[in-house]
């Protein structure tokens, strides 16, 4: 894991500035009266969009509210739903998209899809997976679509409390996707998942209780940890920095927990006061020694967000907890603030 770590720390270039030029700000003014300047911007907006520079595509979006006729309408409220997802801001771009697929022109199957990933970010997996059942009926499909719907559905699945099932749809799935070339972003997000899933499963059974119970636990959380850090390789692989920060990130956070809990175990009733002291000296030492291992993980997280000039709420929260444990504190610039587009 830490060789394909340093190929993505070293090896990915940055994003490129995603500053719109003086010239394209001067186009942007002249072009402001009618439709052929309606057209001309929502082409720059596209192009944005696809160089990820998402907060310049809804600025020049911006610039046509109120100009915009229904035929080109569903094309706006796309886009700008688009862009306002790429740029974490989920509420928004579930706004946009409910608005189009209400029109029932262009855009509504794409609009539909893209709605079920934003309602999942905002927690509503009943919602996404009533969406993603609207769409798994369309008979219509190729294979490349067929691959990304039956992936999000089983997300969508997992999302609304239907694990069993939707983990299981998730494992079929993946066979089918991982030979796939296009898709990595949604397979990388399933890789998460099952990760998160592997955690969740151990963290259940906490240590606490009698100590056999908490051998057992603990045996079961180390085993859960070891599965999930080698379950990282191939969403490594997969290149998306978003899902690598995420695992990071709940890796992290699950070290974490697993110190605390370490820290609040009962004493085995049979050792003498002064063996106590012995135990929890040791206990508190492993404690440091696991905090150590989720600062590290939190530390390679932004490490590669800065390299790739990637930022999500994540990332921030990495920021956060590594200082927190003592890390150094260090320069954090900012980012193009864009989500990787899918």
């Amino acid at each position: 894991m830490v060789l394909f770590l340093a190929a993505l720390l070293f090896g990915r270039p940055a994003q490129a500035d995603d500053r719109p030029s003086p010239e394209a700000r001067m186009e942007v003014q002249q072009d402001r009266d009618g439709a052929p300047g309606v057209a001309d911007v929502l082409a720059m907006a596209e192009d944005m969009r696809k160089t990820g520079a998402p907060s310049n595509c809804r600025q020049i979006l911006s610039s046509i509210d109120g100009m915009v006729g229904d035929a080109q309408l569903s094309d706006y409220l796309y886009l700008r739903g688009f862009c306002a997802e790429l740029a974490w801001e989920a509420a928004a771009a579930r706004d946009d998209y409910l608005r189009v697929i209400d029109r029932g022109a262009a855009h509504v199957t794409e609009a539909r899809f893209r709605l079920a990933l934003v309602l999942e970010d905002l927690g509503d997996g009943h919602g996404a997976l009533q969406q993603m059942v609207i769409l798994h009926k369309n008979d219509g499909w190729n294979l490349d679509d067929q691959i990304a719907v039956n992936l999000e559905r089983a997300l969508a699945q997992v999302a609304a409390g239907k694990r069993r099932v939707g983990l299981k749809n998730l494992d079929t799935a993946l066979i089918i996707a991982q030979s796939w070339d296009k898709h990595t972003w949604l397979r990388a997000k399933a890789r998460y998942v099952q990760i998160d899933g592997v955690i969740a499963a151990a963290e259940r059974a906490r240590i606490a209780g009698g100590e056999q119970h908490q051998t057992d636990a603990l045996k079961e959380r180390a085993r859960a940890l070891a599965e999930a850090q080698q379950a990282m390789l191939p969403l490594i692989a997969d290149n998306e920095p978003e899902w690598i920060v995420r695992a990071l990130y709940r890796l992290g956070t699950a070290y974490l927990t697993l110190g605390d809990e370490l820290i609040a175990a009962r004493p085995p009733v049979r050792l003498t006061p002064d063996q106590e002291v012995v135990y929890r000296q040791q206990l508190a030492a492993e404690r440091d020694r696991v905090r150590d291992t989720a600062s590290h993980l939190y530390d390679q997280g932004v490490q590669l967000s800065l390299r790739v000039r990637f930022e999500s709420p994540w990332v921030a929260r990495m920021v956060l907890e590594r200082d927190r444990l003592g890390l150094a504190r260090r320069a954090f610039p900012g980012y193009t603030r864009a989500r990787e587009t899918y």
